[in-house]
């Protein structure tokens, strides 16, 4: 059976969006493709606010945050990761591999990081050449709160990397404005594309930085991959050509929606998901002022085990996440991003209850979830 998807990514694809990856194969270096990608990556300049460069990759999010931290990072490269959960060490990872010094500072879990918090671990750290955080850890559903961030990291003469694969097409995320030097994000969260492209933006100031630098490796060559991006007829590794029809499709319907319009919606529809949480007596993993917009981790009540709700659930057709690392078992998530409407929430919050229910928990009565999250809905028009 087919199940509504709400998890964290991969998100629900429009058939639109489809159709257009559906499209016969053509050269990717054809004056056809080329437009195509050009009036893309075009697109993408506007939705992470910069005119600096933009790269599509082909890869998943890992690829373009390897990308990324390759960019300003190497050997005896002084880097400080905030880390808000699973995905922070990701960065901390590459960086090792790289031969960078680290220094890791973890926020208590459901907790992200205020640019107080910031500025009391550069202070501790030392000189730092570059701070990386993630904009929505996934694991935890925590937002970092980006523009207070990076202020306090450009006064203190840093650069900045954001992993933005959680929210970008859901959150503001705005580089040349607020000083991020690097973001990324991938196809299949709230840009509503199938799996499959990495995405890298820089900001202006330091794309003009990058392209005084001389060669640097075969792929994550910068000089060789921008030549690329400003034509794909100056061929450097071969696009993922349907995945690019898929964004480009998918990136009109974003533009289409206004991006302030998008960024509300999902707003709101996090806001309904958080308030049907807690009317059925249900603990958020995120705290206040840190929850995301584009995904909710919910602990689980005691007595009800992970394998069994997630049973439940998929025997009511939605798909949902569990936790990760040491919340494995612990939590579940919800992906309320992209393409997810209230009708998709509704059901979403139908289900949970439901199934609860049928599990043993006795701290909610049906449609309890539901009717706080439709005052939410109906207060705010939807």
């Amino acid at each position: 059976m087919a199940r509504l998807l709400m998890i964290p990514g991969p998100t629900p694809v429009d058939p639109e969006v489809l159709l257009a990856m559906a499209r016969p194969v053509i050269s990717h270096t054809s004056p056809e493709f080329d437009e195509i990608h050009g009036e893309t990556v075009s697109m993408l300049q506007k939705l992470f606010r910069t005119s600096g460069k933009v790269f599509l990759l082909p890869g998943s999010g890992s690829l373009g945050m390897e990308f990324a931290v390759r960019s300003v990072a190497g050997r005896g490269s002084r880097a400080l990761v905030l880390k808000a959960g699973y995905f922070g060490g990701y960065f901390e990872r590459i960086l090792r591999s790289l031969g960078a010094s680290v220094t890791v500072v973890e926020s208590p879990v459901g907790r992200g990081f205020t640019g107080a918090d910031v500025e009391e671990a550069l202070d501790r750290a030392g000189d730092v050449d570059v701070v990386f955080v993630q904009h929505v850890e996934t694991s935890t559903s925590v937002a970092n709160p980006v523009r207070e961030i990076a202020g306090v990291v450009k006064k203190n003469g840093a650069r900045l990397v954001v992993d933005g694969i959680a929210s970008v097409g859901g959150m503001d995320l705005r580089l040349d404005e607020w000083g991020v030097d690097v973001a990324l994000t991938g196809s299949q969260k709230a840009l509503s594309t199938p799996p499959g492209l990495a995405i890298v933006a820089f900001s202006s100031e330091y794309s003009a930085e990058l392209e005084k630098r001389g060669p640097s490796g075969i792929y994550f060559d910068f000089l060789s991959l921008s030549r690329e991006m400003e034509s794909t007829r100056n061929y450097h590794i071969t696009p993922a050509v349907n995945l690019v029809f898929a964004l480009n499709a998918s990136l009109k319907r974003i533009l289409s929606e206004g991006l302030e319009n998008r960024f509300e919606r999902h707003r709101v529809l996090a806001r309904a998901f958080t308030s049907a949480m807690e009317a059925l007596g249900l603990r958020l993993v995120a705290e206040e002022p840190f929850r995301a917009w584009t995904v909710t981790a919910v602990y689980l009540p005691q007595g009800i085990e992970w394998s069994r709700f997630y049973s439940a659930m998929r025997k009511r057709g939605v798909e949902i996440a569990g936790g990760l690392g040491g919340l494995k078992g612990k939590i579940f998530r919800v992906g309320h991003m992209g393409e997810v409407d209230a009708n998709d929430l509704i059901a979403t919050i139908a289900a949970i209850e439901r199934s609860l229910v049928e599990l043993g928990y006795r701290e909610a009565r049906l449609g309890q979830g539901l009717e706080a999250a439709q005052k939410e809905l109906s207060s705010l028009g939807l």
